[in-house]
């Protein structure tokens, strides 16, 4: 008897202590789940993570203290645990993948993102040791669960720990409400990636969960200016004056149109819209308004697209497009959320996406009077649009007629080769004959043979121009994304020929773009194709080239002013001579004289006098006179009126509450 009370006691003990350990492992799981996160990810482990971080961990430890029944609490922390592991492996194989996180709206997705599983398998196996470490805990959580929850038989004290608990996750709070920069990103001011970089993974999905759901106000409130210090830029290019392309002594008037913006609108979210766009200043007309009129446009998304490729010899076509035509040397491609999709949003309505969800899914069936296909096809052209991959992809099955397109992909008007990725050679010879013969047409395309990954045996466009890549002085990786270029390349050879013979090609302008940057190089492999040793990752990653030519040019055009995608569709109406309002728009014409914003996905931005880091505040002077507190304020709320009325923009459905449809 006595033996078998004292087996009792000494089981009682280690139950107990068990127990006491494995509330320690709950609180400080989802710290150790960040930690690994911020090393496979090289993000910081800042103060904000750890204080939430450990807030989810108390909170997970109180649900294993707080019920009357052990087993239940600490089953129910366990699948906790599970659920912040799985967020953080997934999140962890598709940053590394996109160069940015997921959230909830993404899982419409889901069906796209699969597509990459071949991907997504690499990813998991380059990076196996991260995951062996999110692994290996759950097997500790699960073998320490079982044997505690079989050796257990009391409730043990809970009063303590729970109250000790509770505590700390109320002081979590505190601390974080003492700095303003995290209330606005806590509030108003959310971005998806500086949210996960400043708080982590999880809080960060929450966010956005709060975000989609409410929304955000428009006025987004910004970063406190006061304080930072102004650096002046070493080795960066300094900025042109901007010059407006308007002559002399000839009134050229603005680019707006005659609009009621109802300042007594008992909608206090479009009375706010109405304010603020009624007081927007407009852009100017100039010397290149009407330039392209009559003219048919053929306007390319290119997947991926680097102008660090385009070589004389190897890119002909590309190198004539780029020096022949406009050339715009401080141009621009942010990387949104939804990188592809997100790009061509930004680039076709210059509008920021919306943080958090698929913009171009969110304004199916909206009124989009600036679209160029629904403008081109008011003047009677024939507007028509591809993709070379699969015909629903991001929805583009809808999307695309609410732009003004007539749409085709794969699988509906386009019989490509089944293999990835397809080849734009391919779409270019379906494609062309069904309008080059037209008397007036608007064709756009998004190519995706420059896709990642970039390797030789599972991409078909690299293994397809391998010879011609072969004795490249680079990495494999690198001449893998040249070759599936090079596809591309031969396209638009294939796309200019039947032009030509259809006698349309004097007619016609081309503009190409990339949707983002090559972001399946690591930034080491694309300071290679660079012929870099090392690049800057804030602003230089994103620097891109937006190609517009078109064979009746006599001479290039040089344009020094710092612009992005944004701007290009409101330079494309301008050249194009659209009416068309530009207070409207977030981009602006680049020849019309106003001063550039570049806004990036964090809210860094680029203006003829500073360069804004908003990763950590550095605000870096491009002129020889400091930048006043004034015009850092004043830059810092357009950056956030941007984000903020473009979102606002999405998601009233404001173009046909001001035009009604018509």
């Amino acid at each position: 008897m006595k033996l078998r009370q004292s087996m009792r006691d000494t089981l009682h003990f280690f139950a107990c202590a068990a127990e006491r350990w494995l509330a320690v492992f709950f609180l400080l799981y989802p710290l150790y789940a960040e930690q690994v996160a911020c090393a496979g990810l090289s993000l910081p482990l800042t103060a904000e993570k750890a204080l939430l971080a450990l807030a989810l961990g108390a909170g997970i430890a109180l649900c294993a203290n707080l019920p009357r029944r052990p087993a239940f609490g600490f089953a129910l922390a366990a699948v906790l645990c599970c659920e912040v592991s799985v967020m953080h492996i997934s999140q962890f194989i598709y940053w590394n993948i996109f160069q940015t996180p997921y959230f909830l709206r993404s899982a419409q997705g889901l069906g796209a993102a699969l597509e990459f599983w071949r991907v997504a398998v690499s990813e998991a196996v380059q990076n196996a040791g991260y995951l062996i470490l999110y692994a290996a805990q759950l097997v500790v959580l699960f073998t320490w669960v079982r044997r505690t929850m079989l050796r257990r038989r009391h409730r043990g004290p809970r009063r303590a720990p729970a109250a000790a608990f509770l505590a700390l996750a109320l002081c979590a709070g505190a601390v974080l409400a003492q700095n303003a920069e995290n209330i606005s990103l806590l509030t108003t001011g959310y971005v998806p990636v500086s949210s996960a970089r400043r708080f982590g993974i999880v809080p960060a999905m929450a966010l956005n969960a709060k975000y989609d759901l409410f929304g955000a106000g428009a006025q987004a409130a910004g970063a406190d200016l006061s304080q930072l210090e102004v650096q002046r830029a070493q080795g960066q290019a300094q900025p042109a004056q901007t010059d407006a392309a308007r002559l002399p002594g000839k009134e050229y008037g603005e680019n707006v149109m005659d609009i009621h913006f109802d300042l007594e609108e008992e909608d206090a979210v479009l009375q706010d819209m109405n304010r603020y766009f009624s007081e927007k200043q407009p852009t100017g007309k100039n010397e290149y308004t009407g330039l392209f009129e009559g003219k048919n446009l053929i306007y390319i998304t290119a997947e991926g697209f680097s102008k660090f490729l385009i070589d004389e010899q190897r890119t002909p076509v590309l190198y004539r497009l780029a020096t022949e035509g406009f050339h715009f040397n401080q141009f621009y491609t942010p990387l949104w959320g939804v990188s592809t999709s997100d790009g061509e949003f930004a680039a076709t309505t210059s509008l920021v996406p919306k943080s958090g969800t698929w913009s171009y899914t969110d304004i199916i069936g909206h009124e989009m009077p600036f679209a160029l296909g629904n403008l081109f096809r008011q003047r009677g052209a024939q507007t028509l649009g591809f993709h070379n991959h699969s015909y629903t992809y991001y929805n583009r099955d809808k999307s695309m007629p609410t732009m003004g397109y007539t749409y085709y992909g794969q699988g509906h008007g386009l019989e490509l080769t089944e293999q990835w990725p397809e080849s734009d050679v391919e779409m270019m010879e379906q494609s062309v004959p069904m309008y080059a013969g037209e008397p007036s047409f608007h064709v756009y395309y998004m190519t995706v043979s420059g896709h990642l990954g970039y390797t030789f045996d599972g991409n078909m466009m690299a293994a397809k121009h391998k010879d011609e890549v072969e004795d490249l002085p680079y990495s494999d990786e690198v001449k893998a994304y040249i070759a599936c270029n090079l596809e591309l390349e031969d396209a638009l050879e294939s796309l200019l020929e039947q032009l030509e013979e259809a006698g349309a090609l004097e007619n016609t302008v081309i503009a190409l773009t990339p949707d983002h940057y090559p972001y399946g190089l690591t930034n080491e492999q694309y300071a290679e194709l660079r012929g870099q040793e090392s690049l800057e990752e804030t602003f230089e990653l994103y620097e891109s080239a937006f190609l517009l030519w078109t064979p009746t040019m006599e001479q290039p055009v040089e344009v020094d002013t710092a612009c992005s995608s944004l701007d290009i569709l409101p330079t494309l109406l301008n050249l194009f001579g659209f009416e068309y309002d530009s207070r409207l728009l977030m981009g602006t014409d680049v020849f019309s004289g106003t001063a550039p914003t570049v806004v990036f996905a964090d809210k860094s931005f680029i203006t003829d006098e500073i360069f804004y880091d908003a990763t950590n505040g550095r605000v870096i002077q491009r002129t020889a006179t400091a930048p006043t507190q004034e015009y850092l304020d004043a830059c810092v709320q357009k950056v956030n009126d941007m984000f903020a009325y473009s979102a606002c923009i999405i998601e009233t459905d404001y173009y046909r509450y001001l035009f009604g449809g018509q």
